[in-house]
């Protein structure tokens, strides 16, 4: 199997693909796989034969038969040729025959009645080719537009609703193959007659061998194995048991006879005129139908494919490949739907054979069946492919139905149980429908439980990025739970954003909480919001009104902004604004208006002097001969005091004015960090590290800075090791306050 690794391409190292594929050895291990698969699929093909032309076509089930064979040989050169890899192999399944028998069936009940059979047939035949190409067509769309990867997004309890429908679907098929009668209530009486019981109890038998068999051993030989083993027991039973074979024949128990060359034909094009209106109304849900299951079990099998020969696969590649051979197939003369079958893809990869050689004799044999071999179906015991289909059937319900049970929650599994029997009960389209509907409410309720605010801080633990004197910090501490800060998240919708109310008025009610004088809501996280939620925005707004409460948004998006102000939530209140461009700003503007209304927002100067009075508890006399240490640096807006990557030689104090902290970033952008005002220290981590600056400093408001230099410090602490000791106490309460700003927001965070 490694030798076949740089085969996985199909458009690469062609030259040593044919020399190591036309080895003798190889030769002959793939005619040998070849051989297996085909048995396994000739087993099925007169039941696919049988749920098309039924009713009355079933005098052309030599034809159908021919179709299946013909669009069998097309789909496998194609997609074993093309597809992403050599272990590919495609044949007609129970999910979409089962579903093109359906299309059938429903022209031939809005066919006008005295429509002769052969115009029947015609116009049948044409409908089943248009439901293959339009459904190879929609796949080839998806990989041309690789939309592919877009199927993932369906939710998997309705798939498994979908799936677990339609094994019904298919076990009632392989009783309808038997016996020629569905599986239901009022029909129970008949099908434990004698005559009938007799006929379908070895199919049922069969699946539930196969099935239970394939749960125990892993091995890709389990289902040919089967098939043989089936067919010498049943003729070894005909021939030491049984007396007269033509009795068994007559009653049904081998399938239709077929002439020795198939009577198959081209589709006829002119058979388009008699489609009548009320043929393409009967037949568009089935196609429909026929597309979404296609689809669906492409995605399964590609994937299970995948974790079978652990090789990752191109599903758009899939998609495209997939629909040409599917549309190559109906334009032939085919029309019965093909996609990929996991067990030969495994059987294949176990033998270490090339699958695109395989591919080639298996469409070779078939072609070999369909002009010399086909009176060998009527030797077939009916079982088989019945069983066969029972099988299918009861391997979708006993995967979803059962399997899924311990894996899921329960609500997930209420819908695969819903879905599933509405698609037993009323078909395939309701089924979706109705899943979609369930899916949807349950989706709606999960989601509306969903917590939509995020976190939630007040301001005395949350500050904006601006850091200021030892007095605003002071009063930004006692103060700072007056404003309430919730970030929120997710998409909200009518259901959250109740909740979400609910939540507000409850903090803004308490009477024991903090009364609360600014809301900042901010919006980085939210992806969207549904019209329905302005309704409680707006109550949200006039209960803020109500209790004097300052509401302000941050971080909203340019279309959700359009929104807020038509409905009326982002309006200035007092001249204040309610929008900010980030959580920072709104932060700062809320701290701004605490401070000036303790008249501590003024520009003040704060000299470097009553910062070490604030911190180290020294008097300004004893440090008297600190300004011979300083230099007293005046600035004006635009001043960079150090830029990123700068030697860190000297600290500076700030008196008066602002700066922001900025980091350049490498599309030559920068970010702000932070800003600091009057009343705090610059650079002191890479003066005391010894370590280039880590970020730029500018001047955003003139005013006047002191500088302490490297060399300053060191005669400070050799004539004057008090203020010396003051200045590394007043860094350490510096330093430890922003450590324990940071620790209580991490704390909020975590909790």
């Amino acid at each position: 199997m490694e030798k076949l690794a740089q085969f996985d391409k199909p458009d690469r190292y062609l030259r040593e693909t044919i020399k190591y594929a036309l080895q003798p050895s190889v030769i002959l291990r793939s005619m040998f796989v070849s051989a297996i698969i085909w048995l396994l699929m000739a087993s099925a093909m007169p039941a696919y034969a049988r749920l098309v032309f039924q009713g009355k076509l079933a005098g052309y089930f030599a034809a159908g038969l021919g179709i299946v064979l013909v669009g069998e040989i097309v789909a496998v050169i194609v997609t074993s040729l093309f597809s992403s890899d050599h272990a590919t192999l495609v044949i007609p399944q129970s999910p979409t025959v089962v579903i093109q028998g359906i299309i059938a069936a429903s022209v031939i009940d809005a066919a006008p009645a005295d429509m002769p059979p052969q115009m029947l047939f015609a116009t049948a035949y044409l409908m089943i080719v248009l439901s293959s190409i339009i459904t190879g067509g929609f796949l080839l769309l998806l990989g041309i537009l690789r939309a592919g990867g877009l199927i993932r997004y369906i939710p998997y309890p309705i798939i498994g609703g979908f799936m677990a429908g339609l094994g019904w679907l298919i076990l009632n098929a392989g009783f309808s193959v038997l016996v020629d009668i569905k599986l239901q209530l009022q029909s129970l009486p008949i099908l434990l007659e004698t005559a009938n019981f007799s006929r379908w109890l070895p199919g049922i038998i069969f699946a539930l061998c196969i099935l239970g068999l394939r749960a125990r051993i892993k091995s890709s030989l389990v289902l040919p194995g089967l098939i043989v083993a089936s067919f010498v027991l049943f003729y070894l039973w005909l021939v030491l048991i049984v007396d007269d074979v033509n009795v068994l024949a007559g009653t049904g128990w081998f399938l239709p006879e077929v002439s020795e060359n198939l009577d198959w034909q081209l589709p006829d094009f002119a058979a388009i005129a008699q489609i009548s209106p009320a043929m393409i109304a009967a037949s568009a849900g089935g196609i429909v139908t026929l597309i979404v299951v296609c689809t669906l079990n492409l995605f399964f099998r590609v994937s299970a494919q995948e974790l079978i020969v652990n090789r990752e696969m191109n599903f758009n590649r899939e998609c495209k490949v997939n629909g040409i051979a599917n549309i190559a197939g109906g334009v032939s003369g085919g029309g019965i739907v093909a996609y990929h079958a996991p067990i030969s893809s495994s059987l294949v990869h176990a033998t270490g054979v090339y699958g695109r050689l395989v591919g080639v004799i298996l469409a070779l044999m078939f072609a070999l069946t369909l002009v010399f071999g086909s009176a060998i179906f009527s030797l077939i015991p009916r079982f088989i492919p019945a069983g066969l289909l029972m099988y299918f059937g009861l391997q979708f319900m006993k995967e979803w139905l059962l399997d899924s049970w311990p894996k899921l929650p329960r609500q997930d599994y209420a819908v695969i149980v819903v879905i599933a029997l509405v698609t037993a009960l009323f078909g395939l389209l309701m089924g979706i429908a109705v899943g979609m509907v369930v899916a949807i409410t349950f989706f709606v309720l999960e989601y509306s439980r969903m917590d939509v605010i995020k976190q939630e801080f007040s301001g005395d633990f949350h500050r904006s990025n601006l850091d200021r004197s030892f007095a605003q910090n002071q009063l930004l501490q006692n103060k700072g739970n007056k404003i309430l800060i919730l970030r929120l998240q997710g998409f909200i919708f009518f259901g959250s954003a109740y909740r979400f109310y609910e939540h507000v008025k409850k903090r803004i009610t308490d009477r024991e909480a903090e009364p609360v004088k600014y809301l900042i809501l901010d919006f980085k996280s939210v992806s969207g919001f549904d019209y329905s939620t302005i309704h409680d925005f707006d109550k949200l707004k006039r209960l803020a009104d109500q209790h004097g409460i300052n509401l302000l948004l941050s971080n909203v998006r340019p279309h959700l902004q359009a929104v807020l102000k038509d409905g009326g939530i982002a309006e200035r209140k007092s001249g204040a604004p309610s929008l900010f461009d980030d959580l920072d700003h709104a932060l700062e503007w809320c701290e701004n208006t605490l401070l000036a209304e303790a008249d501590l927002l003024d520009s003040v100067r704060v000299t470097v002097a009553e910062q070490l009075a604030q911190h180290a508890m020294i008097k300004s006399r004893d440090v008297s001969a600190l300004d011979s240490y300083l230099e007293r640096i005046e600035t004006k807006v635009g001043d960079t005091v150090f830029q990123q990557g700068d030697e860190s030689d000297d600290l500076y104090f700030i008196e008066t004015g602002r700066v922001d902290v900025l980091l350049s970033l490498p599309d030559e952008g920068s970010l702000r960090l932070r800003s600091m005002t009057a009343g705090t220290v610059i650079g002191e981590v890479g003066f005391y590290l010894n370590k280039t600056r880590t970020a730029s400093v500018v001047v955003t408001e003139a005013g006047l800075l002191q500088r302490l230099s490297h060399g300053a410090l060191r005669r400070m602490e050799e004539a004057d090791p008090q203020t010396a000791s003051a200045i590394h106490i007043l860094i350490s309460c510096v330093l430890s306050d922003r450590l324990s700003s940071s620790n209580r927001v991490i704390q909020e965070l975590l909790d």
